[in-house]
């Protein structure tokens, strides 16, 4: 007992000297970052800088898990806590695999060079994503290292002591759901698979106790997911609410998917559900939130009608009632030409060499199963990329929550085959070696270019982070305005996303901005903060200058005056005042309706 005891104290330190390695590495070069303004958006709210109050109200994650993080910002207001449970998320499951690895060999020597694999291979595969954090990839990481404890417990246990030894896995499951859902059900054919191969394993599949042991976890799994969504929808049941979702969903329909059909060729369609032109524009420059008429009943009608008209000649493609924005052969096309940029081969190329490793190490083994794993992996994994390229939504925080799953179930098969190997052959050592270097190799060029690549988009936000602050910091020095900005305006500079460090120094206390649009517009947050404001909608408060209106210098507000003139309003916006940096350059400005 304390022999055991001892090895899981060494264990529980090596980790620990890990971890600090690696955290060590990216903070003395970096500051950790919130990639978009989607993810300080998050934060705004359960803070408590969007209302004033802490809220569990997030929208983007489940209630339970908001309503937690919320319970922290209300206990210590200073502390970012949204951003920590992030980087406790990430590096967390980092530290599981490597608590996992650990127990492969006792061997001082194999461990450490298991953990610089590792290390080097999560560089490698997404560096920039444990430097500039985002929601839905913690939720995708949290997903691999479900996979990857699932499939490295040892499967020759009972059924309640295999439900305890994967009880780190489920947990992992529910967090990933309650912080990204649409993440956690897309990377679930992954888990279904992790756990129909070691099912398959079992010499009697379908003896009573193998059942009930892999229902079990499931089930406890399944069970944990019915009552977070459960709780998210009770804690969602009002009326105000329920219409929200349904207004955030035909927002997603639309402008994820569908897109705006233009108005000029689409004029009468539009003049039949009461949409003008001016109000059109609001919705091509995403400053929907001025005007109350666009609501969920709009915004689905016209997801509908592009539904109805796909495949009629237009931006959309019907395939069996499927709707899309590229065919399967534009989707292959612009897959092999994502494959040919350096970065996204050389982290293809760690998964082909984890492919390879696995082959190896399984073919020529009996019943090993391999071929069956490797094609309905490739057949889950490509599924999926095409359905990405086909609705047009490659996006980073999608692609690599789906590049490390892949890998962490290649990791977890190939964990098991290394366990079982035949160490005695020289055969056996020196091509699992070759293979382990190639993988090392691709690691070590993947974390060399990415590192290289979060340099420089890290020195970018520096710059772009510079300006926002600016303006924050302007609209603070005015508390008794409020200042409504210009979506477009409050997105990035020169491509490079606004967001602010995760942990720069903050009160969390209430802001006087907001954007005049986005994902949180309509819902009873914007109204609560515009109470606290004193005003109830944007389009009286900017009308009687209770708002003011911000924006880039080149940008066009000519929109603006139309809108109101549309309206019965005649009115000019005349710039009032100039945000400038230090040096003197206009970066905003900040316009009143007169």
């Amino acid at each position: 007992m304390k022999n055991q005891s001892r090895v899981l104290n060494g264990r529980l330190w090596k980790i620990l000297i890990f971890m600090g390695i690696m955290v060590a590495c990216l903070a003395i070069r970096f500051d950790f970052y919130y990639d978009l303004n989607d993810d300080t958006a998050i934060r705004d709210i359960l803070s408590g800088r969007y209302t004033g109050e802490p809220s569990g109200y997030c929208i983007q994650m489940l209630y339970p898990l908001g309503w937690l993080i919320a319970a922290t910002y209300r206990a210590i207001r200073k502390i970012s806590w949204y951003g920590l449970f992030l980087c406790a998320c990430q590096f967390g499951v980092l530290a599981l695999i490597a608590w996992r690895l650990l127990s492969v060999t006792k061997k001082v020597w194999l461990q450490v060079i298991l953990l610089i694999l590792e290390g080097v291979l999560a560089f490698g595969l997404m560096g920039r994503e444990l430097v500039i954090l985002q929601y839905s990839v913690t939720s995708g990481l949290c997903m691999a290292g479900a996979v990857f404890w699932y499939l490295t417990t040892p499967r020759d246990q009972k059924p309640a002591p295999y439900l305890r030894g994967n009880l780190a896995a489920v947990v992992l499951v529910l967090i990933a759901f309650m912080i990204r859902t649409e993440v956690c059900m897309m990377l679930l054919p992954f888990l279904a698979l992790a756990g129909l191969s070691q099912w398959s394993k079992e010499t009697k599949p379908f003896a009573g106790t193998n059942v009930r042991k892999y229902l079990m976890v499931a089930g406890s799994a399944f069970l944990g997911i019915l009552i977070l969504y459960s709780i998210d929808s009770f804690a969602y049941r009002s009326t105000e609410w329920k219409s929200f979702r349904a207004f955030f969903d035909a927002r997603t329909n639309l402008y994820d998917f569908y897109g705006i059909p233009d108005y000029d060729r689409n004029e009468e369609f539009y003049q039949s559900i009461g949409l003008s032109r001016e109000s059109y524009t609001l919705l091509q420059n995403y400053n929907f939130a001025l005007d109350d008429s666009i609501d969920e009943s709009l915004l689905e009608r016209i997801a509908q009608y592009q539904r109805e008209n796909a495949g009629n000649g237009g931006t959309l493609y019907r395939m069996d009632g499927f709707v899309c924005k590229n065919s399967p052969k534009e989707a292959l096309w612009l897959y092999k030409q994502h494959l040919l940029t350096v970065e996204n081969g050389i982290k293809t190329g760690i998964i082909l060499a984890a492919y390879l490793l696995y082959f190896l190490l399984a073919s020529g083994r009996r019943k090993s199963g391999c071929c069956w794993r490797v094609l309905s992996l490739f057949v889950i994994r490509s599924a999926l990329w095409m359905y990405l390229y086909m609705v047009n939504r490659v996006l980073t925080r999608v692609t690599v929550p789906l590049l490390i799953m892949e890998f962490a179930l290649l990791a977890g098969w190939i964990i098991q085959e290394i366990q079982t190997l035949d160490t005695s052959s020289r055969f056996n050592i020196m091509k699992v070696s070759g293979v382990i270097t190639l993988l090392g190799l691709c690691g070590l060029m993947g974390t060399v270019i990415n590192m290289e690549n979060t340099g420089k988009e890290y020195d970018m936000r520096l710059e772009a982070d510079a300006r926002w602050n600016t303006l924050t910091e302007y609209c603070s020095h005015n508390p008794k305005q409020y200042y409504s900005i210009d979506v477009y305006s409050s997105t990035s500079y020169q491509g490079t996303p606004y967001a602010d460090k995760i942990f720069a120094a903050s009160d969390n206390q209430y802001t006087n901005y907001d954007i005049c649009g986005g994902w949180i517009a309509k819902s009873p947050l914007i109204r609560a903060k515009q109470e606290r404001a004193g005003f109830k909608g944007l389009e009286e408060a900017l009308l009687t200058g209770q708002a003011l209106f911000v924006v880039k210098p080149d940008s066009d507000v000519n929109w603006l005056g139309a809108y109101y003139q549309n309206r019965g309003k005649t009115v000019e916006p005349k710039v009032t005042d100039e945000v400038k940096t230090a040096d003197g350059e206009t970066i905003y400005l900040i316009y009143q309706l007169q």
